[in-house]
């Protein structure tokens, strides 16, 4: 799995269970209406300098060197609202509304979101940050902003084409000698 096979699936099932906007932060696009929430990668590979796991794969097309080891990664996800009249006369609290997302999101992460099973790998959750207050004043108005950090881990895989002998020609070595006995010579 890569980073960017993690970053989709987590982005996929937490848009679905919180049904609002998650765009990337920094983006060069215009920031949705509130609310929405951006996300950001903080640290797409963490890792322990593991060796991993190597292996060569034959392939209709040849042979594949893979690459395989546990890895850590961590997402930034930020919940925006704004005060505002709702469409039902009544009045939305952009305070409140940020805060019940990030909670709403937070909670995600806890339960259904913990093991994230992908065609590409599971992404099992190593730590969930505290929801905190990142709430910024925007020329007349105030973004009220709550967000939090999430550590995941997941097996990053690397491939290549590859080549290798699959017959070297050598057909017995020095062990293999006739009657099973090796027949050593002083030289």
């Amino acid at each position: 799995m890569t980073i960017v096979q993690a970053r989709d699936a987590i982005w996929a099932r937490l848009k679905e269970h919180i049904a609002c906007p998650i765009v990337l932060a920094d983006d060069i696009e215009d920031m949705p209406e509130a609310p929405y929430c951006y996300y950001s990668i903080l640290a797409p590979r963490i890792t322990n300098h593991a060796f991993g796991l190597a292996e060569i794969e034959e392939t209709q097309d040849g042979f594949i060197r893979r690459r395989s080891e546990p890895v850590s990664a961590t997402m930034s996800f930020t919940f925006c609202s704004k005060n505002r009249d709702a469409p039902d006369s009544g009045y939305i609290f952009g305070e409140d509304e940020a805060l019940e997302l990030a909670e709403k999101a937070h909670g995600f992460f806890l339960l259904n979101g913990h093991n994230i099973v992908t065609e590409h790998g599971d992404i099992v959750i190593q730590n969930i940050g505290t929801v905190a207050n990142r709430s910024g004043f925007l020329v007349t108005d105030t973004i009220r902003r709550y967000g939090f950090d999430v550590r995941f881990g997941y097996v990053r895989t690397d491939e290549m084409p590859t080549t290798t002998i699959l017959d070297t020609g050598i057909k017995r070595n020095i062990h293999q000698q006739e009657g099973g006995n090796a027949k050593w010579q002083k030289t």
